[in-house]
């Protein structure tokens, strides 16, 4: 009987860019973020994330542990984004009304990330850290103890997630602002006798300058 010889067979040149397409926690985490950022807070789920790479839902899991970790990821990077930057020209109130505006308006528009964000707190990622150290440099820079400074940071972005939170449905804007705006001027009451003597002057007009309705 005659051998018949089977030819081998070429191997298949590799693609470029195969490995750069290689599923990954970086790439994972970049899906979700687009997602977040695309279609809201409320769309990010393991299999929707999965569907935007191109992979089956269980695929994810090598890389994350659960929606929530993903969802604490995720939040922090939306926090990360804010813009923080002020014109130095503008005086102190301004800008940290301006940081604390552009916070507000980002939960306004994804309040579910509040508790993914409180569930980090004690260990606050990349992100939420950034946007702390920006709105305490300000205050440090006007005379505020580091401590004071840190406090007053926590009280007002804790106020800024109650505020979205508790808001009642149906209220109107303008109502909801001064509320909010008198809810503000409270907390900066409270913490005006703890300011050094150089910046009690200051924090009395930040009561009245710092309302997001106002430029």
């Amino acid at each position: 009987m005659a051998t018949v010889a089977i030819a081998p067979q070429p191997k298949q040149a590799r693609q470029p860019g195969r490995s750069r397409q290689k599923l990954s926690r970086e790439r994972v985490e970049k899906a979700a973020v687009a997602l977040a950022r695309s279609e809201g807070f409320a769309a990010l789920s393991i299999r929707n994330v999965a569907k935007v790479l191109g992979v089956a839902p269980m695929a994810l899991y090598t890389h994350v542990k659960n929606k929530d970790e993903l969802a604490e990821h995720v939040a922090d990077a939306l926090i990360g984004g804010i813009d923080v930057r002020t014109a130095d020209s503008i005086e102190w109130q301004d800008q940290v009304r301006t940081l604390l505006r552009a916070h507000r308006d980002l939960i306004l528009k994804h309040p579910e990330i509040t508790p993914y964000v409180a569930a980090s707190s004690t260990q606050p990622g990349s992100g939420a850290t950034r946007f702390r150290q920006s709105v305490t440099r300000v205050l440090r820079q006007v005379g505020f103890e580091d401590a004071v400074a840190d406090e007053l940071y926590f009280a007002l972005v804790t106020y800024n997630y109650g505020s979205v939170v508790t808001a009642p449905a149906g209220a109107s804007d303008s109502s909801e602002l001064l509320k909010y705006n008198d809810g503000l001027s409270a907390i900066l009451s409270a913490y005006r006798d703890r300011a050094p003597r150089s910046a009690l002057g200051l924090v009395e007009s930040m009561r009245e300058r710092l309302r997001f309705g106002r430029k």
